[in-house]
C-alpha cells in the first residue's frame, strides 16, 4: 500500500496510461510507426475518463512533446486516423486571432463523452492496404454519425435560401 501523497490524501496513486494487451496485439497497432505509437500514448495521457471527444491536442503540442517537426506530427495524426485509433471531432483553426482553437480528438477505444456513441474500436477491423478514409485538412468531419461541423458546435451559421417551391 502506498502512503499519503504530498497533499496528505491517503493511498492516492499516481496517474498512468493503460494500453490493454488486446489493443497492442491488433494488426493496426503492429503496423503503426514507433512515432505514431508514441503520439497515441500522449493522446491517451490527455484522456481523463470524462473528456473523450474533447481531447484537445494540437499539432504543435504533439511536435513539442515528441521532439518532431509540425509536418511530421500532422502526418502522425493522419496515420492514427487511417488506422482507426482516433477520430477528429473538431478541426482546429487559426482563422482569426480571437478564434484560435486546437483540434479536438476522440479515442475510438472508449465511449464518446460528447455524443454517447459506443466505442467503435475501428482499429480492430483494420487490414493492411485498407486504411480508413480521413477528411482532408480544412474539411469538417463527415456528417455520417457523430461528426461535428468544421466551425464546431457553436460556430457561425449561415442561413440558406430555400427554393420557392420547397415550402
Amino acid at each position: 500500500m502506498k502512503g499519503p501523497d504530498h497533499k496528505g490524501n491517503p493511498n492516492k496513486r499516481a496517474p498512468f496510461v493503460s494500453l490493454p494487451l488486446w489493443l497492442i496485439e491488433t494488426a493496426a497497432w503492429k503496423h503503426l510507426s514507433a512515432e505514431a505509437r508514441a503520439l497515441y500514448v500522449e493522446l491517451k495521457a490527455q484522456y481523463k475518463g470524462i473528456n473523450n471527444g474533447r481531447i484537445v491536442f494540437s499539432t504543435r503540442q504533439a511536435a513539442k512533446a515528441l521532439n518532431l517537426s509540425k509536418n511530421t506530427a500532422a502526418a502522425l495524426f493522419r496515420e492514427l486516423q487511417e488506422h482507426g485509433f482516433i477520430e477528429r471531432m473538431i478541426c482546429g483553426s487559426f482563422e482569426s486571432r480571437k478564434d484560435r482553437k486546437a483540434s479536438e480528438w476522440r479515442l475510438t477505444e472508449h465511449v464518446c463523452d460528447v455524443t454517447g456513441q459506443i466505442a467503435s474500436k475501428e482499429f480492430a477491423s483494420w487490414r493492411e492496404g485498407s486504411n480508413f478514409r480521413v477528411p482532408r485538412e480544412g474539411q469538417g468531419v463527415s456528417q455520417t454519425g457523430q461528426g461535428v461541423p468544421h466551425r464546431g458546435l457553436y460556430g457561425a451559421h449561415k442561413p440558406r435560401a430555400v427554393p420557392q417551391g420547397a415550402l
